[in-house]
This record gives C-alpha cells, sequence and structure tokens, in this order.
C-alpha cells in the first residue's frame, strides 16, 4: 500500500504488516540533513503510518540536546520525539502490551554532514551494534527502513573531510552533540536560494522484520555467546541497505 502526502511528494511504502501487539525497532537510513523523511513519515499522520500499521504508534528518536532547549524541547514532545539516550530506548522496547515503534536514524549527526544531492548514503553501521544489543536483550524485531530522495532535499556547502568547515563542524559537534551543515534550498517564491527544501520525492520503505525472541544465555561464555548474537542480528541489518 502507498499513500502520498498533499504537501510534498513523500510516500510510506509497506512491504509486510507488523503485528500491534508488539515493539519493534525501525534502524531509518539515510539521516539527510534534516531528517525530514523520518519527521514526515513517523511524527505526523501526512503518509498514513496508522492506517498502514494499525495498532501501532511510532516515536522518533532525537539527540538528547534538542529537550535543552527551552519551548522546542516542547514542540519535540508534542511530536512524538523521544531523546535518543540508551535509557529512553530500553524504555519503548520495555513497553507493556506492546504497540510502540522506536524510530532510529542510525547514521546520526556524521551521517548529516555528508548529506547532498547525489551522494550515496554513508552507512555508518559496521561499528555501530549498541542497537542490536538493547533490541536482542528485549527481544525486539529490527525493521530496516530505507528512506529514497533523502539526500536529494538540500544543498550543503562543501566540506570534504579534512578542510576547515569540516574540521569545526567536527569541533562543535563534540562539543554540543549535534551537527551542524550549512545547507540551503529553495524559497518561497524562486527555486534559487532558501531554506525550504526541494521538490523532491521521498520514497520511504520498510523491509522484512529480523529477530523475533530473547535470546536465553547460559552462565559459560556468556561475553563470546552475547557476542555471536549480536552478529547474527546485526548482518542481515547490514545485507538490507
Amino acid at each position: 500500500q502507498r499513500i502520498k502526502g498533499n504537501f510534498c511528494v513523500l510516500q510510506l511504502i509497506r512491504t509486510v504488516p507488523l503485528e500491534p501487539g508488539r515493539n519493534y525497532l525501525f534502524g531509518f537510513h539515510p539521516h539527510g540533513v534534516l531528517a525530514a523523511g523520518a519527521f514526515g513519515n513517523f511524527c505526523t499522520e501526512a503518509t498514513g503510518f496508522g492506517r498502514l500499521f494499525p495498532g501501532l504508534q511510532p516515536r522518533l528518536l532525537t539527540l538528547p540536546c534538542w529537550f535543552r532547549l527551552p519551548l522546542f524541547r516542547d514542540y519535540a514532545l508534542a511530536g512524538g520525539l523521544v531523546s535518543s539516550e540508551p535509557e529512553s530506548l530500553e524504555h519503548l522496547l520495555a513497553w507493556p502490551g506492546g504497540g510502540l515503534v522506536a524510530v532510529i536514524a542510525l547514521g546520526g549527526p556524521p551521517e548529516a554532514l555528508e548529506a547532498r544531492p547525489g551522494a550515496e548514503a554513508i552507512l555508518g553501521l559496521l561499528r555501530r551494534r549498541g542497537f542490536v544489543r538493547i533490541a536482542l536483550k528485549h527481544g525486539t524485531p529490527l525493521v530496516p527502513v530505507f528512506s529514497f530522495g533523502e539526500n536529494e532535499l538540500f544543498r550543503q556547502v562543501p566540506n570534504p573531510p579534512g578542510s576547515r568547515l569540516r574540521r569545526l563542524q567536527g569541533r562543535l559537534q563534540r562539543l554540543l552533540g549535534v551537527a551542524l551543515p550549512l545547507f540551503h534550498a529553495r524559497g518561497v517564491f524562486q527555486y534559487s536560494f532558501g531554506l525550504l527544501p526541494f521538490r523532491r520525492p521521498i520514497h520511504t520503505v520498510g523491509e522484512r522484520k529480523w529477530g523475533e525472541k530473547p535470546q536465553k544465555r547460559g552462565k559459560t561464555k556468556k561475553t563470546r555467546r552475547k557476542k555471536v548474537e549480536v552478529e547474527l542480528w546485526h548482518r542481515p541489518h547490514l545485507k538490507t541497505h
């Protein structure tokens, strides 16, 4: 089933149905400059998430720093956003009775600095396994989600690795905890410069889920078995992207 939003060409495509009695973890790619696809699909009903996945409520995770800003914190909470701290994710995945979908843009700030038209998605998943460990702990199915066209919405000031701008952005990211890409797109009455996104289609596709039940671990060789279990969940998630 495919549903388009009225304001822009934003499309959420369901490939498999999900049971409403469980909690799920959506791994969203790519981040893009502002994660517009994630916000439009999972913080609003522009693409009919509630009709595509009845009985499920999405919760988009974002950086904790946004919840320290007055007024913006209330705006974020009203939109259903949740802090991306591990404790928050665990709270969602352990929700009794199920029915919650935690959505994480796994590329994070580093991926935002690489987002520009024509750029391939930078999947920083090879070294990121924390989300898999938490999902494994709670027996939560992983659902890979890819947003085609996310990087086409904004142009970014050239910031190749090693440049002065990139080094400055890296320092600010370590200091503030958030990426600060210098971007532009179109205006209200002209198409050459502004902060509104370009009119480009975004097609967000969810793949089939991985993982079903929490794994039981014996007391012997516990660390080794845990690593093997994480790899068994991590590899299929990589292959789908």
